[in-house]
């Protein structure tokens, strides 16, 4: 059992440094508590990158009701994906290289340098790092990690001159097409193969061709225009279905919004978040419109029971259910902290054991991972008394949903702002309506 003094005295001694009157240190101190903090702040990175390591090894992340060490992360230290990706990493690099490991309980290098360390170990090999360690130390003790990067590439093409080839051919695996929200569209990122990036290449310039001598596009606009349109036959008739539902663009909009309320809350892309009203008017032109019911119970005022609920007669989720889940919960799996989008839907009561109903306010979205878990005992869910879901580890303990309690405090006041808004612009319009009036009377 570690002693949990410890972690209280690092506690302590953090606050009392925030506590002490620093306008009072004169410039030499104020370097020598610098050189302290960022000495005792390159240490805790080692040690948290070891026991996130060891934590996850350990199964910790399931014991607490999350489905991977990134999940948990995201939801309890607010760390993204790539953050936890990289610790982990370093930990493993540290243990594979037991001189850097001891230079940075020393305090002579930082996790940045470690990070440096490990694409050399992926790049080169780890016979090749090895064999250079001693060397790249002294770099990386001298200087910052731009330069021990720049020395770790010179090494492994000095130790094995057709390193660039080989990483080439080890990199096939790590192939990866990213796309991703930026400013006012997306950017789109990644690494192809050569097949796969030739076939891209020569889609893309059959796209940015033109047979009509009348066609004054810039290629850039045709390529774009010819890509939207493939994509667009792809959904509609390409891609196969998903326990009955074929992958869709959805937008979801309140009918309020429909009805020209302004205070509404706008309409939102999947992928994306919020659209303006005339992007939305534009994709309704060609798209198919579903209503979807998503809360509403099953003994409440609305329709429901006739509309969604099939009760013991069926199993499995319908279609329309699915849809109705998917939609209420964004996509994302139900359970905090986690973003994975493939869903299996959970019955709350279970099917066999508590005889329980396939009905909307019954059912919930979890992904693969997450219902092992609910399944394996690690992690309770409930229907809340508001249409959501509650979940709580083995011990009763609660999982705080943060994001989604964040999410309706935004929402809400967002609705009292734009109700002000509209309110407003009514009475402004109202206001300018008079004076016209006004003014045609007194010409009169």
């Amino acid at each position: 059992m570690l002693d949990t003094a410890l972690t209280e005295d690092l506690h302590h001694a953090v606050r009392a440094l925030l506590d002490a009157p620093l306008e009072l240190a004169t410039n030499a101190e104020k370097a020598s508590i610098l050189r302290a903090v960022q000495a005792s702040q390159d240490l805790l990175d080692g040690v948290k990158a070891e026991v996130l390591e060891s934590f996850a090894q350990s199964g910790g992340p399931e014991d607490d009701g999350a489905p991977t060490l990134k999940a948990w992360a995201r939801r309890t230290l607010r760390l993204s994906a790539t953050e936890v990706g990289r610790l982990t990493t370093a930990a493993r690099t540290l243990r594979r290289l037991p001189a850097v490991r001891e230079a940075m309980a020393a305090g002579r290098v930082r996790l940045q340098h470690v990070h440096e360390f490990s694409s050399g170990l992926v790049k080169g090999g780890e016979e090749i790092i090895e064999l250079g360690t001693d060397y790249l130390l002294s770099v990386a003790e001298a200087h910052e990690p731009a330069a021990l990067r720049e020395e770790v590439r010179a090494w492994i093409d000095a130790v094995h001159p057709d390193s660039l080839d080989e990483a080439y051919i080890r990199g096939m695996d790590k192939r990866d097409l990213q796309v991703s929200r930026v400013g006012d569209g997306y950017v789109v990122n990644g690494f192809l193969d050569i097949p796969t990036g030739a076939k891209l290449k020569t889609v893309l310039d059959s796209l940015g061709s033109t047979s009509d001598r009348d066609d004054r596009r810039p290629p850039a606009e045709r390529r774009l225009a010819g890509l939207d349109a493939l994509l667009t036959a792809v959904l509609d008739h390409g891609l196969p279905t998903r326990k009955g539902i074929r992958p869709q663009l959805h937008v979801t909009v309140d009918l309020d919004r429909l009805r020209g309320d302004g205070a509404a809350e706008p309409a939102r892309l999947q992928g994306w978040g919020v659209i303006g009203d005339r992007l939305l008017g534009s994709l309704l032109c060609d798209a198919d419109v579903t209503g979807v019911l998503t809360d509403g119970f099953t003994s409440g005022s609305l329709p429901q029971a006739a509309v969604l609920n099939v009760g013991r007669s069926e199993r499995l989720a319908t279609p329309a259910q699915r849809s109705a889940i998917m939609v209420r919960q964004g996509g994302r799996c139900a359970n905090p902290g986690c973003d994975n989008t493939s869903l299996e839907i959970h019955h709350l009561d279970w099917w066999v054991r508590d005889l329980g109903l396939t009905d909307l306010d019954k059912l919930v979205g979890l992904c693969a991972r997450c219902h092992h878990l609910l399944h394996a005992g690690k992690l309770h869910a409930r229907g809340a008394a508001d249409g959501t879901t509650s979940f709580s580890l083995s011990a009763g303990t609660p999982v705080p949903d943060q994001r989604r309690t964040s999410r309706h405090l935004a929402r809400e006041r967002l609705r009292i702002l734009r109700a002000l808004l509209a309110a407003t612009q009514a009475s402004a319009t109202q206001d300018s309506a008079s004076g016209h009036a006004a003014s045609r009377n007194a010409a009169a």
